[in-house]
């Protein structure tokens, strides 16, 4: 038992704050161990869970797994399609990975509903650049 799994795992931020610390710690397994827990864990909200997701997809894309990386932001963001989030550079981080994945029908339809979210938050029109990518 390890001193980090003192930590009392009771809301949906002590699950994010254990997986940090194993993330910061290089123990990136363990922390999608912990993070699987979470969008696993019923108590949770729909936006704790989809943010749950997003943070399960950046940890897979550190260790190069695309394929399970690009599922879980397309989770995350399935879950999230009807609410009001604000921009993350997590979400760049989606579109780049279903393009890595090969994923391009899911990436264009990602990038086209963030851009439409500019009409709230200005931040999104920072992923115009990826339509590039898309060409």
């Amino acid at each position: 038992m390890d001193i980090i799994s003192l930590i009392k795992l009771r809301k949906y931020d002590d699950y994010v704050y254990r997986a940090v610390i194993y993330d910061d710690l290089f123990l990136t397994k363990k922390a999608i161990k912990t993070m699987e827990s979470a969008v696993r864990n019923e108590k949770f909200n729909k936006k704790e869970i989809a943010s749950g997701y997003i943070f399960l997809g950046t940890l897979y894309s550190k260790i190069k797994d695309y394929g399970k990386a690009s599922d879980c932001y397309h989770q995350g963001l399935e879950l999230s399609i009807d609410e009001k989030f604000f921009y993350s550079s997590n979400l760049k981080k989606a579109i780049e990975t279903f393009v890595k994945n090969k994923d391009i029908e899911k990436a264009r339809f990602w990038l086209d509903n963030l851009l439409q979210r500019q009409s709230y938050d200005r931040k999104f029109k920072r992923l115009s650049i990826l339509k590039t990518k898309l060409e």
